[in-house]
C-alpha cells in the first residue's frame, strides 16, 4: 500500500449504507457451530498483518471457543468493500475505522455503541491518550477503542542533510513566517541544487532543471502538507468537532499561499507536476532517489522508509510558524459492526485488541505506535535498534496537534478539494478562490 493511498480518504461515497442497522437485524455472516465461534476482523495494512496475527494468537489461546479470522483488503478497496458488505449486512465482526468515516458510519448505526461493555467490564479508558479516545465518542456513546496514532513529521536523508551541513536539531528548530519564508526556507534553499550546482538564492540558479530540492510535499486532502502549516499559522478547520468547515479563514488561506510559494516562488519544494502524479507521489521513493532531501510524512510509513533507505534517514520536528508548531495528529479504532452475530465475543476481540498485553505485542513489531501512551517508549527503543530516532513523532503529539476533522461531509471534502487544490499548487487558481469553494460545497454536504 504506497504512502498516498494510506493518507488519503478513499473517495467512495458513503450514502448508499443501509440506516438505521442495528444488531437484532444484521448479520455479519460468522459461523458457529458445537459452541465455538469464528469472527472475522477487516484490516488494510499488510505491514501490521504479522504482528496482529500475534496477537489473534494469544487471544485465541485465551478464548479457546473463539477463532478469529482477518481478512485483508488494500486501502484502495477496502472502504468501498467495507461499504457493500455493511449494505448487504456481511460487514466483518470487527474492523479497522477511520475519524474521516465515523461520523458517518454513526449516524448510519452501523456501529455497536461500546459503553455499556465498558462500564460492564470496568475498562480504564484512562490508559489511552484522551484525545484518541475523544475522536470515537458522539455524546455519551463510545464508538470505538483507540488502536493507534500516529502525526506528521519531516523525514530526512541523513546523507543529502550533512552534505547541505544541517543536523537533524537544525532541522528541529526552524520557523517559518509568510513574509520572507524564514529559517525555514533559508534551510531548504540549502538542500536545493539546479544542475550546475547553484541553490535558488545564487545568481544563476535555473528553477527549471533543479537536480535536487529540498523538500516533498505530497497529500491531495491537506493532512500531510498544508493542514500542518494551517495549525502552525492559528488556522482551525472547523469551527468545533462535528461542525462546519473554516479553512476559507484568513489563517488557513495564508497558509495554503505559502505552501503554493514553497514550490512556485521560492522553488525549494518539488513541483505539484510531479508530486500528483500516483508514482512521484510515493514519499519513500523520492527520498530513496534524492529528488528531495526531507519529505513531510506520517509515521504510518516508517517501515517503508526503512524498506528504501535501510536505516538512512531521520525524523525531525516540523518547523514553527507565527502560532508555533503544530501537526495533525490522527488515530484508528477496533469498532464492533452493529450487525455481528456475536457481539459478545467481537467485544472481548475489542476489548483484548485495546489492552496492554495487546497493544505491546503489536508495538515489539514497529510498525504503528500505540494508543496507550506509556507503551511510547517501547516504539522508540524498537527503532532505535535499527538505528533511526523516532522520538520527534511522540514530541509532536505531545505539543500543539490538530485533530482530524470530524464531519459527515469528510466524503465530500476529500472529492471538492482535489481540483482546485491541485490548480493552487500548479498556479492557475489563487489560495482564497479555493478555499471558498472547497469549503461552501463541503458545508452544504454536512447532515445532522
Amino acid at each position: 500500500m504506497s504512502a498516498r493511498s494510506r493518507r488519503v480518504l478513499a473517495l467512495a461515497a458513503t450514502s448508499t449504507l443501509v440506516l438505521g442497522l442495528t444488531a437484532a437485524c444484521g448479520s455479519s455472516g460468522s459461523d458457529s457451530a458445537g459452541g465455538k465461534v469464528t469472527l472475522r476482523y477487516g484490516i488494510w495494512d499488510a505491514v501490521q498483518k504479522p504482528a496482529l496475527q500475534k496477537s489473534i494468537d494469544a487471544f485465541e489461546k485465551a478464548h479457546p471457543n473463539i477463532t478469529v479470522k482477518i481478512e485483508l483488503n488494500a486501502w484502495a478497496q477496502y472502504w468501498s468493500k467495507l461499504q457493500t458488505q455493511m449494505a448487504g449486512r456481511t460487514a466483518p465482526d470487527v474492523f479497522w475505522d477511520h475519524v474521516g468515516y465515523f461520523p458517518q458510519f454513526a449516524k448510519q448505526g452501523v456501529l455497536t455503541d461500546l459503553s455499556p461493555y465498558i462500564k460492564a467490564d470496568k475498562v480504564d479508558l484512562s490508559v489511552y491518550d484522551p484525545k484518541l479516545t475523544a475522536g470515537w465518542k458522539q455524546g455519551d456513546k463510545q464508538y470505538g477503542l483507540p488502536k493507534d496514532w500516529d502525526t506528521i513529521e519531516q523525514v530526512y536523508n541523513k546523507t543529502m542533510l550533512k552534505t547541505a551541513g544541517l543536523t537533524q536539531d537544525d532541522l528541529s528548530g526552524l520557523t517559518w513566517n509568510p513574509d520572507d519564508g524564514g529559517t525555514f526556507v533559508k534551510a531548504l534553499q540549502k538542500l536545493t541544487v539546479d544542475k550546475s550546482g547553484k541553490h535558488p538564492n545564487e545568481s544563476g540558479f535555473d528553477s527549471k532543471n533543479v537536480k535536487q530540492y529540498g523538500l516533498a510535499l505530497a497529500s491531495p486532502n491537506g493532512q500531510t502538507d498544508w493542514w500542518d502549516f494551517a495549525t502552525q499559522n492559528g488556522c482551525k478547520l472547523q469551527d468545533k468537532a462535528w461542525g462546519k468547515w473554516t479553512i476559507n479563514q484568513p489563517s488557513c488561506v495564508e497558509a495554503i499561499q505559502f505552501v503554493q510559494d514553497l514550490r512556485l516562488k521560492y522553488h525549494v519544494a518539488v513541483p505539484a507536476a510531479v508530486t500528483n502524479t500516483p508514482n512521484g507521489a510515493a514519499l519513500p521513493a523520492v527520498l530513496a532517489r534524492k529528488q528531495a532531501a526531507v519529505v513531510w510524512d506520517g509515521s504510518w510509513d516508517l517501515s517503508a522508509y526503512q524498506t528504501s533507505l535501510k536505516g538512512n534517514f531521520g525524523v525531525a520536528l516540523l518547523p514553527s510558524g507565527p502560532a508555533g508548531q503544530g501537526t495533525v495528529y490522527n488515530g484508528l479504532s477496533n469498532a464492533l459492526y452493529a450487525g455481528s452475530k456475536h457481539p459478545k465475543e467481537a467485544w472481548e476481540l475489542v476489548k483484548w485488541l485495546g489492552s496492554e498485553q495487546s497493544e505491546k505485542i503489536i508495538t515489539a513489531a514497529g510498525t504503528v505506535w500505540p494508543s496507550i501512551p506509556t507503551l511510547n517508549k517501547d516504539f522508540v527503543a524498537y527503532w532505535e535498534k535499527q538505528g533511526v530516532d523516532v522520538s520527534a513523532f511522540s514530541k509532536g503529539a505531545e505539543g500543539t496537534t490538530i485533530g482530524y476533522p470530524l464531519t459527515t461531509s469528510s466524503a465530500t471534502y476529500n472529492v471538492k478539494v482535489l481540483d482546485p487544490f491541485n490548480q493552487v499548487w500548479l498556479g492557475q487558481q489563487t489560495p482564497k478562490k479555493a478555499a471558498d469553494t472547497v469549503n461552501t460545497e463541503s458545508n452544504a454536504a454536512i447532515t445532522d
